[in-house]
């Protein structure tokens, strides 16, 4: 951070906040790591120690935040066929992995992470080590285990019993609600900031099935309990039936939702959740599924594990893209209805690589029909108050923390410029700098 009274001014730029929308040739002021002013006045007299850049043509965003984050997804065939999630390498390479994602993350303008499940705690590993200076990356909201219950579609034992496995990845199988509360504060004694619950089947490469896997009981355990601790829950809940559970027991983040309806929408509204599509991760599925060729190339490699006939895999492909395609009709009815967004997918799958972040972003704009301001603020300000922030970051106003992103063109107009990422600033510090002074 710099030294008190040195400034950094941000001159003839174009800056987006969610709250204020767009200014033009404005002047931003970076002192002490925070925003001390924005406005569309020309830039102040700089002192000796200022440091001024010129940037005409170019946008000032808020840091960019992640609302679904998998840090130890996409070990790039350097692991092992494994029947769980985060059983692919040792708990070693997942760390160095995850540390190379933060750090992708990073230089494509994200200042901030909010974890959807990990093994061995490996977001609060990284959380740590970004605040220790061993590595650089965003700020992280470190997510847990994904909690389930056994038989959930997601419980690897279900096709790897015989196996006995005493690690589960990053699942962790519960049953009842006292085996839950007992989790979720342990979950949160290891340090975590978000716990994860898986309540219905579906999504991604499985079509949903309206069920919630569990009990009222159990996932008012869950919320209860980290609430009182000051934590937030989100679920993994494509199915109509988990989302009115989410909404009745106040659930914070609401992933995939896939089969809302109306009813849905209000309750959801009415508890004040907050909703992450994840609508890539379909769409690449989709693409890629649906010209497959189970007749000559084979079964079709991305499944549960268990065998299919070729029948079976085209009806599986075929309720998948209904679902999407359902999902991306309700998806304006969402934003209309005042509940808060966020964006995020499930990077590191197949299909998915950390990295490719603004696809999703164009999915929403291009295919969804969402304007890019909108999904701007999903990633900004929307996600910073989901994380309990939103008086700190999410926004360029006077005030907040400088994690600001530069780029070059108009995000606002053309919602792929955010691939042109010129800066990166954290508290004020570049992180990421190919301006010129």
């Amino acid at each position: 951070m710099a030294a008190t009274g040195e400034r950094t001014i941000l001159s003839g730029v174009r800056v987006f906040d969610a709250v204020n929308g767009v200014c033009e040739a404005a002047t931003v002021v970076i002192e002490d790591g925070t925003i001390a002013s924005v406005g569309d006045a020309a830039a102040p007299a700089p002192g000796e120690a200022d440091r001024v850049l010129h940037l005409e043509g170019k946008t000032v965003l808020p840091g960019l935040i992640q609302g679904h984050f998998h840090s130890g997804f996409g070990h790039f065939g350097a692991g092992i066929s494994a029947p769980m999630l985060g059983l692919e390498a040792p708990a070693g390479f997942y760390g160095m992995l995850a540390a190379r994602n933060a750090k992708l993350a990073l230089d494509c303008g994200f200042t901030a992470l909010i974890g959807s499940s990990s093994g061995d705690y490996l977001d609060v590993s990284l959380r740590e080590a970004i605040l220790l200076g061993i590595v650089e990356g965003p700020r992280v909201f470190a997510g847990s285990h994904e909690l389930m219950t056994s038989g959930a579609q997601e419980d690897g034992e279900n096709r790897a019993w015989f196996m006995r496995l005493g690690n589960q990845g990053l699942a962790r199988q519960l049953d009842g609600p006292e085996a839950f509360r007992k989790a979720v504060r342990q979950e949160i004694g290891r340090g975590c900031d978000v716990i994860k619950v898986t309540l219905g089947p579906g999504h991604g490469a499985s079509p949903v099935e309206d069920r919630c896997n569990l009990t009222p009981a159990e996932l008012d355990a869950v919320v209860e309990t980290a609430h009182e601790r000051g934590r937030i829950v989100r679920a993994h809940a494509p199915s109509r039936i988990s989302i009115l559970e989410s909404a009745r027991a106040g659930v914070d983040i609401i992933d995939h939702a896939d089969r809302i309806d109306s009813e849905c929408i209000d309750a959801v509204a009415a508890a004040g959740c907050a909703i992450c599509p994840t609508l890539l991760w379909n769409q690449r599925f989709l693409d890629f599924a649906e010209n497959w060729d189970t007749e000559t190339s084979g079964p079709l490699p991305i499944g549960d594990g268990f065998p299919e006939t070729p029948e079976q895999t085209r009806e599986r492909v075929r309720k998948i893209r209904k679902d999407f395609e359902y999902t991306c009709e309700l998806l304006p009815e969402v934003q209309r209805a005042g509940i808060p967004l966020l964006v995020g997918d499930d990077f590191g799958t197949p299909l998915l690589p950390h990295g490719d972040y603004i696809s999703e972003f164009e999915v929403y704009v291009k295919q969804v029909g969402m304007a890019p301001l909108e999904v701007l603020r999903w990633a900004t300000l929307n996600a910073a108050s989901r994380m309990g922030c939103g008086d700190e970051i999410g926004r360029v106003a006077p005030g907040f923390r400088a994690d600001l992103v530069v780029v070059a063109g108009d995000p606002t107009a053309e919602i792929g410029a955010l691939r042109n990422v010129l800066a990166v600033l954290r508290d004020g510090v570049f992180l990421r700098n190919a301006l010129a002074d």
